[in-house]
């Protein structure tokens, strides 16, 4: 196994001695000198001992050749030969790091030092390093506001990706001008941009170059290539790619931590080396010197939710609508929006938040809105939708949907005379019977359509009425006008409505107030009472005067009923009709009282009852007592009549025959049980007895009335006949 062992060490040292026999031959075909070969040598020597780094200053002490040596000028010679090996693809340098290269490696080097690669992806690159790993931010927040702003991201003149007003722009060791700082100061004075400058670092260029063409051919190669060698050459160099690669983050970050920043060509002070920091702080004064107008806002963070709390506000406060008491950002906007108003162009929530977020206000959205929202509030700006005027909610809404900004029109507020203001405000005391709450001209108009509509809801229900307060139809004229003076615009009631004063005022006098007065007071439960009165004793009004009974009915149906002392009259009939009809009752209660008392005192005069027992006497006086209760509750004549009528003419024909049977004396049952008794068949035979009222009894007589004692004689004599006939029959006469 020794012995085994030996010949394969002796093998591989021989390999390893021709190797770097074949390279020193060939380096001294190209190099100059024996300091690059001795270098290579030692590069040779060192290349497969892991713990160490071949750094320049690790290669110097390896090539130190005396303690007395000059060092620096040790160094200089060590990177004059590595540059050199490098160039001829003897060695490789990784960072910090070279490394040498045996014949594979050569090859696979030369041809990854070959390989093109396009500019722009080595520019890319480095964009992506720039703005993806040093700075990180799309948006770059300023302090004084709390608010984000983009920004463009520009390389050596290169726009990447999407275009801003303010932009970072950062020139790198690439660019033609790098070593030009006053050409690129002077570029810098006309454009809204940060302007970063990197120091000059030419391995950044380099090892950017290597970085792209390496892992361009580790790409193209590693999933074709057979050997293994090759292979394993291709995985070292993307480990050794992503080592650089990192490197590469670093030195960016340190040449944009140690690079001078400019803004309108002039040079910004940071005295962090944070390269994320100093272009945050380079970013802010950019902001502060784009936008001067920022400062309008002084300082106050707006956001979405304080829309509603600036439509909100108080509209007046303590200045009321003095100009002088704007803010000045809010001043700002309403001169831009009377500006394009007096020259005819419209200016749309689109175009404003365009002119306001760019130079030289730079406002962010929330403080765009919520500004124009407190010129809403204070009556300086009106806001339309396809013509219709926004307020309250609807404005809201409009304000918060940026799908329609560009349908959202802006106009300022019509300015209106002293005079038209105060003629709105006397009419408002007048027809409103109170004062406004507000003496500007939008407030003190928005609270007229609101007294208007609030009008039209109490008179409304009022109206649905009209079926039992028939005078109330006098409102739908009224309602039907006032409909045409609501939900108006603002505008409208300090042009226009004093057209229509005079009338409005004649219909408040004339039929509004009355019919509210009259609604709201005694005099309708007069009218209530009268109503009632007349639903419920209109079957009575038939046995009273006629003509009383009509003036009511009248009174009632009068569509002007409420006005005056009609009502007051109207108590006075009502009050006479109770009385004529509770009179009229009462006599028809006495009436019929003493008729039942009457037929009462025949029935109980008979023979037959005087022999029933007590009980059966309160039997039959029992319904005499019942039929007098209810004509004593009831409040109808004619009820009263009917029922007495009914029980004359059938009731009490039913008592007396049941009087009749109970009379009858019972005879004593037969002997045997089953043997009929004598006079069975007689009961079954003998007829029920008729009970006939003598008002049925039909007398023949050829005259309508009785005129003299002749007559008198003639109808006696024919009613006795009558009489007679139908006693004979078997009936009874009931008297």
């Amino acid at each position: 196994q020794l012995a085994t062992f030996d010949l394969m060490f002796e093998g591989i040292r021989t390999a390893l001695k021709s190797n770097i026999q074949r390279a020193i031959i060939q380096a001294e075909k190209h190099l100059d000198g024996p300091f690059a070969i001795r270098l290579l040598k030692a590069l040779f020597l060192v290349k497969y001992v892991k713990e160490f780094k071949p750094t320049v200053r690790n290669l110097c002490v390896l090539m130190l050749e005396s303690f007395d040596q000059d060092l620096l000028e040790l160094k200089k010679r060590v990177e004059e030969a590595l540059r050199l090996l490098e160039q001829q693809t003897y060695i490789q340098r990784n960072g910090e790091l070279f490394e040498y290269l045996t014949d594979e490696e050569k090859d696979v080097e030369q041809e990854i030092k070959n390989l093109e690669v396009e500019s722009s992806e080595v520019s890319a690159e480095l964009e992506k390093i720039v703005f993806d790993h040093v700075i990180k931010h799309r948006k770059i927040r300023y302090d004084e506001n709390g608010q984000d702003y983009s920004f463009s991201r520009k390389l050596d003149d290169r726009l990447h990706g999407r275009e801003y007003e303010l932009a970072i722009h950062f020139i790198s060791p690439f660019h033609e001008h790098s070593e030009s700082e006053d050409i690129l100061k002077m570029q810098n004075m006309g454009r809204d941009e940060l302007l970063v400058i990197m120091p000059s670092d030419e391995r950044l260029i380099r090892d950017l170059l290597l970085y792209k063409q390496t892992e361009k051919y580790v790409r193209q190669n590693m999933s074709i290539t057979q050997q293994e060698a090759v292979k394993r050459i291709l995985t070292d160099k993307g480990f050794q790619n992503r080592e650089r690669y990192a490197e590469l983050q670093q030195r960016v970050q340190r040449l944009i931590g140690k690079g001078k920043l400019f803004v309108a060509g002039a040079e910004i002070e940071i005295g962090s080396e944070d390269p994320q920091a100093r272009v945050v702080r380079g970013f802010h004064e950019l902001i502060g010197r784009a936008y001067p107008n920022l400062r309008m806002l002084r300082g106050i963070t707006y956001t979405e939710n304080d829309i509603g709390n600036c439509l909100k506000q108080s509209q007046e406060g303590l200045f009321g609508n003095d100009v002088t008491s704007l803010a000045e950002s809010e001043q700002e906007l309403l001169a831009f929006i009377q500006s394009n108003n007096r020259n005819g162009v419209r200016t749309t929530l689109k175009g404003l938040l365009e002119k306001f977020e760019r130079k030289p206000y730079g406002w962010y959205y929330a403080a765009i809105l919520c500004t124009l929202a407190s010129l809403c509030a204070r009556g300086k700006v009106e806001v339309r939708a396809d013509g219709n005027l926004l307020e309250d909610g609807d404005l809201d809404r409009a304000l918060r949907n940026t799908h329609g900004y560009g349908n959202v029109v802006l106009e300022p507020q019509l300015e209106f005379t002293a005079s038209q203001v105060r003629a709105l405000k006397e009419f408002y005391e007048d027809f409103f019977d109170g004062p406004p709450s507000s003496s500007e001209a939008k407030v003190l108009g928005r609270e007229a359509a609101a007294a208007f509509q609030e009008l039209l809801h109490q008179l409304t229900p009022l109206a649905a009425q009209s079926q039992q307060y028939p005078f109330l139809t006098e409102l739908r004229p009224a309602i039907d006008q006032l409909k045409e003076c609501a939900g108006k615009p603002y505008t409208w009631y300090l042009t226009e409505l004093s057209r229509q004063e005079d009338a409005l005022l004649d219909l408040k006098e004339r039929t509004i107030d009355p019919i509210i007065k009259f609604m709201s007071g005694p005099q309708k439960l007069i009218y209530d009472e009268a109503y009632a009165f007349a639903q419920s004793q209109e079957p009575n009004f038939a046995y009273i005067d006629s003509e009383e009974a009509a003036r009511l009915s009248i009174n009632l149906k009068d569509p002007e009923c409420y006005k005056g002392n009609k009502i007051q009259q109207m108590k006075g009939e009502l009050d006479l009709l109770k009385a004529s009809i509770s009179e009229r009752l009462k006599r028809a209660r006495q009436h019929a009282i003493e008729l039942l008392g009457a037929m009462q005192t025949r029935m109980q005069a008979t023979d037959e009852y005087q022999g029933l027992p007590d009980v059966r006497q309160s039997e039959l006086n029992k319904p005499f007592l019942d039929l007098i209760s209810h004509i004593e509750q009831q409040h109808l004549i004619a009820v009263i009549n009917d029922r007495l009528r009914y029980f004359e003419e059938q009731g009490y024909q039913k008592l007396l025959a049941r009087l009749a049977e109970m009379a009858k004396p019972v005879e004593p049952g037969p002997v045997g049980v089953n043997e009929p008794g004598p006079d069975d068949g007689k009961k079954d035979s003998e007829p029920t007895v008729e009970y006939v009222n003598y008002r049925q009894v039909r007398v023949a007589y050829d005259k309508a009335w009785l005129a003299d004692e002749h007559d008198v004689n003639r109808f006696v004599e024919s009613m006795r006949a009558a009489l007679m006939e139908d006693i004979q029959k078997g009936k009874r006469i009931q008297v």
